[in-house]
């Protein structure tokens, strides 16, 4: 007996790795000239984290740590990376789009947002531990808005605008700290460097002239950022399981430089007219970001098998919820001996999510078995405060969602193309005050090889 490769699983590999590639390519080429953030809120601090999701996870109303298994590379909880079938790496990739309208007294503005989600993959190796590793977004601004102050004879326009991202190149293990038959317990965490650079600009004018000053002020993050995550799943038999799991995000403190200019312009919207008056350096600072803890808990129970002609179904559905706190009056931030704190609130978030598959052994039963019994249907709800407070009220966000994971079924593949959409409102619940209305629609794809050419598996040939 010799032990060979297989041409065709190289052929496989190379041509997965394509196609990711192709597609993050495309992704990042027309997510780069769209806004990725709409907010006015994102003026604050490094930007928003939340507001453009995960396809898979959105359909679960954004419970996150909890969802993960064979067919799913979840970074949320890097525990979850051992999961991930043996010989089958998981390429993933995404994009994310948020519809607002926003609304203020009479006034209302539509805006639209798109991103670029993630890129990754994932492996499993040796006997329990997995890897992770990719790019994704960590913070996001843009936005734009206007104010007006009456002078003696004239009037004076502000306008407000922000731009700018940050991405987190992360790499995760998990490992097994013990697996028995009807229990079992996972560590792991993720380790990552965030890059990016946030504006804010005001620029000012005497209404009806294009002439004008801006204040601009930049700040730059290169850091490196961590958090760490378990599960505990036990099967109570057959058809009943649950799984417990937690993500711990510690206070840490990043490396961050902040440069403000002022300029003069005869165009005020058309930065190649611009005279720098003042400039400083890019000063060295820091940024402590809020600690969060998140626990979330997933209930699994399989219907009893069902004959359907020459088919036995098998069907499950799973219960999910999960619960974050942020520490946001923690946050500060420091420049040439300058802190701030921003007056940030702490707060709370509380997510649910339920998903129904009819089919779950549609790989065995990929002859038999129509098209949406494969699918998996996912709906959830959230509710969360966010750490911003106006005229003294807090602003909260609830939303509804609804998600479909399609497999592709070619040669008995774990790839699939998943939708999630979501619904929300935002506001401090005064109706005069700044309400945003939302939609948002995501799409995610995992490549995963098929089931007979699995990767790191030596042949036998005789």
């Amino acid at each position: 007996m010799k032990y060979t490769s297989s041409m065709q699983n190289k052929f496989l590999r190379f041509s997965i790795l394509s196609i990711s590639l192709g597609v993050f390519i495309s992704l990042k080429s027309f997510s780069i000239s769209q806004n990725t953030s709409t907010s006015p809120y994102s003026s604050y601090g490094f930007g928003e984290r939340d507001g453009l999701d995960h396809a898979i996870f959105a359909g679960l109303g954004n419970t996150t740590i909890t969802y993960f298994d064979s067919t799913t590379l979840n970074f949320f909880n890097p525990a979850s990376y051992n999961t991930i079938a043996k010989g089958q790496p998981i390429f993933s990739t995404g994009i994310s789009s948020r519809l607002s309208l926003y609304k203020e007294g009479n006034n209302t503005n539509f805006s639209k947002a798109i991103l670029l989600n993630h890129f990754s993959m994932g492996l499993s190796f040796a006997k329990h531990f997995g890897l992770a590793f990719g790019l994704k977004p960590f913070s996001r601004r843009g936005y734009e808005f206007f104010t007006k102050e009456l002078l003696v004879t004239d009037s004076v326009q502000h306008t407000y605008l922000g731009s700018g991202s940050t991405n987190e190149a992360f790499l995760g293990v998990s490992s097994n700290l013990f697996k028995f038959k009807n229990s079992q317990l996972a560590i792991g965490g993720n380790v990552g460097y965030v890059f990016g650079t946030l504006i804010n600009e005001r620029r000012s004018n005497l209404i009806g002239s294009t002439a004008g000053g801006i204040d601009q002020k930049t700040l730059k993050i290169n850091a490196f950022h961590y958090e760490l995550g378990m599960y505990y799943k036990q099967a109570l038999n057959k058809r009943n399981s649950f799984t417990i799991s937690a993500v711990v995000e510690p206070s840490q403190v990043f490396n961050s430089y902040q440069q403000i200019n002022l300029f003069s312009s005869k165009f005020i919207d058309n930065s190649l007219y611009y005279n720098k008056l003042d400039s400083t350096d890019f000063v060295k600072g820091s940024i402590k970001i809020a600690p969060s803890s998140t626990i979330g808990i997933n209930y699994a129970f399989k219907f009893k098998d069902i004959k359907k002609e020459t088919q036995i179904r098998n069907s499950e559905i799973s219960f999910h919820s999960s619960f974050n706190k942020t520490n946001w009056s923690s946050y500060r931030s420091n420049f040439a001996n300058v802190e701030s704190n921003l007056n940030y609130k702490n707060t709370d978030k509380l997510t649910f999510g339920i998903q129904y598959i009819p089919e779950v052994s549609f790989l065995g039963q990929a002859g038999i078995s129509n098209f949406f019994e494969t699918i998996r249907y996912r709906a959830g709800y959230y509710q969360y405060s966010l750490p911003i407070v106006v005229n003294g009220l807090t602003l909260t966000d609830i939303g509804a969602s609804l998600g479909f994971g399609i497999p592709i079924r070619i040669q008995k593949s774990l790839s699939s193309v998943n939708l999630g959409f979501t619904y929300g409102k935002r506001s401090n619940g005064v109706k005069t005050d700044l309400n945003e209305q939302y939609y948002g629609i995501n799409l995610s794809v995992v490549f995963a090889p098929a089931n007979f050419e699995r990767w790191f598996v030596k042949r036998k040939l005789d």
